[in-house]
Protein backbone atom coordinates (compact mmCIF):
# COMPACT_ATOMS: atom_id res chain seq x y z
CA UNK A 1 0.00 0.00 0.00
CA UNK A 2 2.26 2.86 -1.13
CA UNK A 3 0.99 6.40 -0.81
CA UNK A 4 2.38 8.43 -3.71
CA UNK A 5 1.86 11.91 -5.09
CA UNK A 6 3.42 14.10 -7.78
CA UNK A 7 4.77 12.87 -11.06
CA UNK A 8 8.30 14.25 -11.14
CA UNK A 9 9.90 11.04 -12.43
CA UNK A 10 7.33 10.78 -15.22
CA UNK A 11 8.08 14.38 -16.22
CA UNK A 12 11.86 13.91 -16.40
CA UNK A 13 11.56 10.67 -18.39
CA UNK A 14 9.09 12.05 -20.94
CA UNK A 15 10.18 11.35 -24.49
CA UNK A 16 9.31 12.47 -27.95
CA UNK A 17 6.76 10.17 -29.63
CA UNK A 18 9.48 8.73 -31.88
CA UNK A 19 11.56 7.75 -28.80
CA UNK A 20 8.83 5.93 -26.83
CA UNK A 21 9.78 2.37 -25.94
CA UNK A 22 8.00 -0.65 -24.43
CA UNK A 23 8.69 0.50 -20.84
CA UNK A 24 6.92 3.85 -21.23
CA UNK A 25 3.40 2.38 -21.16
CA UNK A 26 3.47 1.38 -17.50
CA UNK A 27 7.01 2.25 -16.45
CA UNK A 28 6.07 5.56 -14.84
CA UNK A 29 2.42 4.88 -14.03
CA UNK A 30 1.83 5.49 -10.34
CA UNK A 31 -1.02 2.98 -10.41
CA UNK A 32 1.50 0.21 -11.11
CA UNK A 33 3.95 1.10 -8.29
CA UNK A 34 2.34 -1.20 -5.70
CA UNK A 35 2.21 -4.05 -8.21
CA UNK A 36 5.92 -3.68 -9.01
CA UNK A 37 6.77 -4.06 -5.31
CA UNK A 38 4.40 -7.02 -4.96
CA UNK A 39 5.92 -8.74 -8.01
CA UNK A 40 9.53 -8.05 -6.96
CA UNK A 41 9.05 -9.53 -3.48
CA UNK A 42 6.50 -12.21 -4.48
CA UNK A 43 3.82 -10.67 -2.26
CA UNK A 44 0.20 -11.74 -2.60
CA UNK A 45 -3.03 -10.08 -1.52
CA UNK A 46 -4.26 -6.53 -2.04
CA UNK A 47 -1.84 -4.34 -4.00
CA UNK A 48 -3.02 -0.76 -4.24
CA UNK A 49 -1.36 2.62 -4.85
CA UNK A 50 -3.07 5.53 -3.09
CA UNK A 51 -2.86 9.16 -4.27
CA UNK A 52 -4.74 11.62 -2.08
CA UNK A 53 -2.08 14.35 -2.27
CA UNK A 54 -0.48 15.18 1.09
CA UNK A 55 -2.57 12.59 2.92
CA UNK A 56 -1.58 9.68 0.65
CA UNK A 57 0.37 7.77 3.30
CA UNK A 58 -2.37 8.19 5.92
CA UNK A 59 -5.01 6.82 3.55
CA UNK A 60 -2.68 4.00 2.46
CA UNK A 61 -2.22 3.14 6.14
CA UNK A 62 -6.00 3.25 6.65
CA UNK A 63 -6.61 0.87 3.72
CA UNK A 64 -3.82 -1.47 4.85
CA UNK A 65 -5.25 -1.69 8.37
CA UNK A 66 -8.75 -2.30 6.97
CA UNK A 67 -7.41 -5.08 4.72
CA UNK A 68 -5.77 -6.79 7.70
CA UNK A 69 -8.84 -6.37 9.91
CA UNK A 70 -11.21 -7.72 7.23
CA UNK A 71 -8.97 -10.73 6.57
CA UNK A 72 -7.97 -9.74 3.03
CA UNK A 73 -4.35 -10.18 4.14
CA UNK A 74 -2.42 -11.31 7.25
CA UNK A 75 0.11 -8.48 7.10
CA UNK A 76 0.78 -5.42 4.96
CA UNK A 77 3.60 -3.18 3.87
CA UNK A 78 2.62 0.46 3.83
CA UNK A 79 4.78 3.37 2.71
CA UNK A 80 4.85 6.96 1.63
CA UNK A 81 7.33 8.88 -0.44
CA UNK A 82 7.79 12.40 -1.75
CA UNK A 83 10.73 13.35 -3.95
CA UNK A 84 11.15 16.80 -5.45
CA UNK A 85 13.21 16.05 -8.56
CA UNK A 86 11.70 18.47 -11.04
CA UNK A 87 10.79 22.14 -10.49
CA UNK A 88 7.44 22.03 -12.36
CA UNK A 89 5.15 21.43 -9.34
CA UNK A 90 7.14 23.82 -7.13
CA UNK A 91 6.91 26.59 -9.74
CA UNK A 92 3.17 26.00 -10.19
CA UNK A 93 2.49 26.04 -6.43
CA UNK A 94 4.61 29.18 -6.03
CA UNK A 95 2.65 30.98 -8.77
CA UNK A 96 -0.56 29.95 -6.99
CA UNK A 97 0.90 31.55 -3.82
CA UNK A 98 0.63 28.22 -1.96
CA UNK A 99 4.33 28.02 -1.00
CA UNK A 100 5.52 29.97 2.04
CA UNK A 101 8.12 32.59 1.02
CA UNK A 102 10.11 31.45 4.08
CA UNK A 103 9.76 27.79 3.11
CA UNK A 104 8.26 26.98 6.52
CA UNK A 105 4.78 25.69 7.32
CA UNK A 106 3.04 27.52 10.15
CA UNK A 107 -0.19 25.58 10.71
CA UNK A 108 -2.84 27.23 12.88
CA UNK A 109 -0.78 30.44 13.12
CA UNK A 110 -1.91 33.96 12.23
CA UNK A 111 1.45 34.25 10.44
CA UNK A 112 0.69 31.32 8.13
CA UNK A 113 1.57 32.26 4.56
CA UNK A 114 1.68 28.95 2.70
CA UNK A 115 3.51 25.71 3.34
CA UNK A 116 7.05 24.42 3.00
CA UNK A 117 7.54 21.38 0.78
CA UNK A 118 9.69 18.52 1.96
CA UNK A 119 11.07 15.21 0.82
CA UNK A 120 10.98 11.92 2.63
CA UNK A 121 10.22 8.23 2.59
CA UNK A 122 8.85 5.91 5.23
CA UNK A 123 7.76 2.29 5.16
CA UNK A 124 6.07 0.23 7.88
CA UNK A 125 5.31 -3.49 8.09
CA UNK A 126 1.95 -4.10 9.73
CA UNK A 127 0.85 -7.30 11.42
CA UNK A 128 -1.77 -7.89 14.13
CA UNK A 129 -0.21 -7.75 17.61
CA UNK A 130 -1.67 -11.18 18.50
CA UNK A 131 0.23 -12.76 15.61
CA UNK A 132 3.47 -10.94 16.53
CA UNK A 133 3.17 -12.21 20.11
CA UNK A 134 2.72 -15.78 18.85
CA UNK A 135 5.64 -15.42 16.44
CA UNK A 136 7.97 -14.04 19.12
CA UNK A 137 6.52 -16.30 21.84
CA UNK A 138 6.49 -13.30 24.19
CA UNK A 139 2.94 -12.46 25.39
CA UNK A 140 4.15 -9.32 27.18
CA UNK A 141 5.09 -7.57 23.91
CA UNK A 142 2.91 -4.45 23.47
CA UNK A 143 4.57 -2.82 20.47
CA UNK A 144 7.34 -3.72 18.08
CA UNK A 145 8.82 -0.93 16.01
CA UNK A 146 11.68 -1.21 13.57
CA UNK A 147 13.05 2.07 12.32
CA UNK A 148 15.65 2.39 9.59
CA UNK A 149 17.44 5.70 9.03
CA UNK A 150 19.67 5.42 5.97
CA UNK A 151 22.31 2.95 7.25
CA UNK A 152 21.60 2.66 10.98
CA UNK A 153 18.78 0.49 12.27
CA UNK A 154 17.09 0.54 15.65
CA UNK A 155 14.77 -2.17 16.90
CA UNK A 156 12.65 -1.15 19.82
CA UNK A 157 10.48 -3.44 21.92
CA UNK A 158 8.22 -1.82 24.50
Amino acid sequence: FPGLMNRDYEIITSRAVSEINHYDGTGTAMSIAANRVSFTFNLTGPSLTVDTACSSFLFALHYALRAIKSGDCEAAICGGVNCIIHPRTFVSLTKAKMISPEGISKPFSKKADGYGRGEGCGVVFLKPLKKVRLLLKQPEVRLVACLNFVSSALIMTI
